[in-house]
């Protein structure tokens, strides 16, 4: 089972973690998260509860949380403009041909892939998501200015919780 929790606030880099303990603590009963540690690669994990898993991710104002019983991997972006070099840069020939020109469809290949890499705890570069979409159960979620995606084990979410900030 994999659960998708998000909240928008000032900062999402701030609400990343407040947000983890709210939805643990809504999912697992957790009144306090357990240590974390970090992989080889950075992703974060529970040492002391390997069959409890989670992802982070932050743009702007807007901070996600994925939830999940195995390996999971989420991310979330605003859509902005960018340089057109970097598509070349940061899609693969696969990805290019699922690229309809218009920016909303690169983040939510962006988003595939970077939580497709988040789930594997696999480098980004090179790329190594030849295809899309990525080869795992996943969604991609969006919304007024902003592409989110999950990839897990299982059925994804239909829906994302979506929480305030208060309720952090």
């Amino acid at each position: 089972m994999t659960v998708l929790f998000a909240v928008k606030g000032e900062d999402g880099k701030k609400l990343d973690w407040p947000l983890l303990a709210a939805a643990c603590k809504r999912v697992w009963g957790w009144d306090a998260l357990p240590p974390v540690e970090r992989s080889g690669r950075g992703k974060p994990f529970f040492p002391d509860q390997p069959d409890k898993c989670f992802s982070l991710s932050h743009s702007g104002g807007y901070a996600l949380c994925a939830l999940s019983d195995g390996p999971v991997g989420a991310d979330i972006e605003l859509v902005r403009p960018l340089r057109e070099r970097l598509l070349d840069d940061c899609l693969s020939e696969g990805e290019k041909a699922a690229f309809d020109g218009a920016w909303p469809s690169f983040f939510r290949i962006w988003t595939l892939k970077e939580s497709w890499v988040k789930r594997e705890d696999s480098p980004l570069w090179p790329p190594r998501l030849a295809e899309t979409p990525p080869p795992c159960p996943h969604r991609s979620y969006e919304g007024e200015g902003w592409v989110t995606a999950v990839c897990c084990d299982g059925e994804p979410p239909e829906d994302i919780l979506w929480l305030t900030p208060e309720e952090l």
